[in-house]
């Protein structure tokens, strides 16, 4: 009963931390760097789709390649644990953040 408890915690805070980032503003100051960014990506696949299938995007494809390769780099975690990092990843981003404006 825990398991799932914490199972159904986490997936609530995972679903509340996608609601938050779909409606943040393009012009908000709550901005991930690039590689803060590709992390919650990667996570964000992870935790959605499971482990990546397919090949690397070719050379010429920058921004593929990256996302892939951040997507990649998580492979054979489980989707309760990408989506129980995102959330944390989120937060340390929120905290940067506002530590910068205050």
């Amino acid at each position: 009963m825990a398991h799932s408890t914490s199972e159904h915690y986490i997936n609530q805070r995972f679903t509340k931390a996608l609601s938050i980032v779909e409606h943040l503003p393009a012009s908000s100051s709550f901005q991930p760097t690039k590689e803060e960014k590709l992390r919650l990506y990667g996570l964000f696949k992870q935790a959605s789709e499971g482990d990546i299938v397919g090949s690397r995007p070719g050379v010429w494809d920058v921004v593929g390649r990256a996302k892939w390769d951040a997507w990649k780099r998580l492979e054979d975690m489980s989707s309760l644990e990408a989506k129980r990092m995102y959330v944390e990843a989120l937060l340390n981003v929120a905290t940067e953040v506002h530590k910068i404006l205050t």
